[in-house]
């Protein structure tokens, strides 16, 4: 709704094409309720000492653009109030005194790995117990005594894994009743806790996340909200057009918000790309680059829509001899061992990313840890 000759929208983002542009855009987004960041002054910039200069050559949106829209609504009394801490455990609404949220109550499921501080490295290996009480007070969780799989650790890999930690955890009885106590403050501290969780599952939820606007309610995840609630401005003058070069697909695939690494992907074959999606790289090229936009209109319809192969022919589109990033991927050795596995047959670039990734030697240690502490399963 804000384009223009001058204001380009590519991927949910604007692109503005020059200077004299940009303040009328921003007055107007002001006017229908947008609050817009002049990245140039983030104290995230700051932190990370990136020259104002750097953004700007670089192609970094230098604007961020955002309603103001999110309010959280408890279920007790049915009013809007803050989200500022809605969803940490045992906080009161600020209107009736209701809890909001707890994030553990008897019978939620916590997997987990329990803290090593020492230096005989890492370890992939967890397991899962059911809560009975979290004592926030003192700093304590209290669990059933049931060992259950993790996602590395099954079977007797898991009961060993917590038998092999018993210094960190105390088997309590209360009311005749066996618990486990383990050290876990809140709010978390690695100093004190003797568990990272890594997934919890069983909260009690008293509220829900909404968007107002102009009056009306709407669900968090409405598909009818009628602007976008958020979205990046680019000063493309700075840096625009894109010449031709062996890593403009690069800049052709981020203006989508995709990643120009093959590895990412699946290697399967499986669909990726689509249509608008071609379409919105098009909009990119025939507005910011020195690439032909007609020729790409006519050579997409022809591009592989898996994501390794959707690379390579935007990336050869892009420039005959383009620099294709295929970085190995643990996710690629772990679905490949699984569908060895089971039987299924892998395709010739699943048997290459399953070959690269066990070269690479920080992949193939995550992968044996893996392999060790599932040797039960």
């Amino acid at each position: 709704m804000f384009e223009n000759e001058s204001v380009i929208s590519v991927g949910g983002n604007l692109y503005v094409k020059n200077q004299a542009a940009l303040d009328p855009l921003i007055a107007e987004l002001n006017k229908v309720g947008y609050k817009v960041d002049n990245l140039r002054e983030s104290e995230h910039r700051k932190e990370r000492n990136v020259s104002v200069e750097d953004m700007e050559k670089n192609g970094w949106s230098m604007w961020y653009a955002h309603l103001d829209i999110r309010k959280g609504k408890c279920h007790s009394c049915k009013q809007h109030i803050s989200t500022t801490a809605i969803q940490c455990h045992g906080h009161a609404c600020e209107k009736c005194g209701a809890v909001t949220y707890y994030d553990i109550i008897d019978g939620t499921t916590i997997r987990f790995s329990f803290i090593q501080r020492t230096d005989d490295g890492r370890s992939m290996a967890d397991i899962t117990m059911v809560a009975q009480r979290w004592d926030t007070e003192n700093g304590y969780l209290y669990l059933y005594p049931e060992v259950r799989d993790g996602l590395f650790a099954r079977g007797e890999g898991a009961k060993k894994y917590f038998e092999a930690n018993k210094d960190k955890w105390t088997e309590v009885d209360e009311g005749g009743k066996k618990l486990i106590r383990i050290r876990y403050p809140n709010p978390w501290n690695y100093n004190v806790a003797d568990i990272n969780p890594s997934e919890i599952r069983g909260h009690y939820w008293n509220h829900e996340i909404v968007d107002v606007w102009e009056g009306k309610e709407y669900s968090e995840w409405a598909s009818d909200f009628p602007l976008p609630k958020s979205f990046s401005i680019y000063e493309t003058w700075h840096w625009s057009p894109l010449p031709v070069s062996p890593t403009l697909h690069k800049h052709v695939l981020s203006a989508i918000g995709n990643t120009d690494d093959k590895g990412w992907h699946y290697q399967d074959g499986r669909p990726w790309f689509n249509e608008r999606m071609f379409e919105e790289m098009g909009k990119f090229i025939r507005h910011f680059t020195t690439l032909d936009a007609h020729a790409w209109d006519e050579a997409w319809p022809r591009f592989r829509r898996d994501g390794p192969g959707g690379i390579d022919d935007i990336a050869r589109f892009c420039h005959k001899n383009a620099h294709v990033e295929n970085r190995p991927n643990i996710g690629n050795v772990l679905v490949g061992c699984s569908k060895i596995a089971h039987g299924t047959r892998l395709t010739e670039n699943e048997m290459a990313a399953l070959a690269d990734g066990l070269k690479n030697k920080e992949i193939a240690t995550d992968f044996n840890e893996v392999i060790k502490t599932s040797g039960n399963r």
